[in-house]
């Protein structure tokens, strides 16, 4: 991107900061308008989502100059952008509506070379975060960076966790009605154990070596209640269509993949764990959530 272009970005969002309140008004109308879906990605106070929103976009547009300094903070937002279910395709519609909100807020000074300049700048730094991301997914294993897309989106459903127990047992249930009679007493209460249990494991994985020999354990008593390969299959396909009921958009293929490779790993280490046991088929699977 060369000086000229640069400086008429940065000229141009000079004149945009002072109604920087009202413009980050426009944007997300824009953004809602396009996509309405994209609302439930936004959560909280929308007068402080604006606020840090100019904040982002002046950081962005004052380190122009300086690009090569600024590339190492945009991979990283592109990263924790992943983490809230923002996908390739929405970088598009997040695109198209800062253009229009610059053209409204700039009106004639909007011209085509304006356009022209912030379109080329918005595309470099976009194209920095989604590469970003795709490098990180890419990686192989349980990375740090699929670790926090699977903590950072656990968040957003614990506030809901009665309703979400109650989801994923009857997405359990109904992948195999069979398995409903394995479970005795309140189910609100074993919801409350199902969700504890899942937060355990999921704020565990940034010391992942420290939490193994309890998921061992776990398995291995899991071997004497009977529980069965094919049951943590069942198990994981009933969390993953849980969390994309409760996450929508926020539940992205990369956040999924994350969650999958997260399941995988827990459930391969507890079916090895009880290899060596002696499987009592009679024992009731629903002490599997304790």
């Amino acid at each position: 991107m060369d000086a000229t272009k640069i400086q008429l970005v940065q000229n141009s969002f000079a004149l945009v900061v002072p109604i920087s309140e009202h413009a980050a008004v426009i944007f997300y109308a824009k953004l809602f308008e396009k996509d309405p879906s994209l609302k439930v990605l936004f959560r909280g106070d929308m007068a402080e989502q604006g606020k840090k929103l100019m904040t982002m976009i002046a950081t962005a547009v004052n380190g122009l100059s300086k690009l090569d300094e600024i590339v190492p903070a945009v991979k990283d937002l592109g990263t924790r952008h992943a983490g809230y279910g923002v996908t390739d395709s929405m970088y598009d519609t997040v695109g198209a509506a800062l253009i229009e909100t610059l053209e409204v807020g700039l009106g004639e000074q909007f011209t085509d070379q304006v356009k022209e300049a912030w379109i080329e700048a918005y595309t470099i730094l976009a194209t920095t975060m989604k590469n970003a991301v795709s490098e990180a997914e890419n990686k192989p294993g349980l990375t740090p960076f699929k670790i926090k897309l699977v903590q950072d989106s656990f968040k957003l459903v614990v506030s809901n966790s009665e309703q979400t127990a109650a989801i994923f047992y009857h997405k359990l249930f109904e992948k195999d009605p069979s398995l409903k009679k394995l479970f005795s007493g309140d189910m609100k209460e074993q919801g409350k154990k199902l969700m504890a249990m899942i937060a355990t494991a999921v704020n565990g994985l940034t010391d992942l070596g420290r939490i193994v020999p309890a998921v061992k354990d776990l398995g291995v008593r899991h071997a004497g209640y009977g529980v069965t390969d094919s049951m943590y299959d069942t198990v994981g396909a009933a969390l993953l269509e849980t969390l994309e009921v409760e996450l929508g958009k926020a539940f992205s293929p990369t956040v999924k993949n994350a969650w999958t490779e997260v399941y995988i790993t827990l459930a391969t280490t507890m079916k090895n764990a009880s290899t060596s046991v002696k499987k009592t088929p009679e024992k009731k699977w629903f002490e599997f959530w304790k």
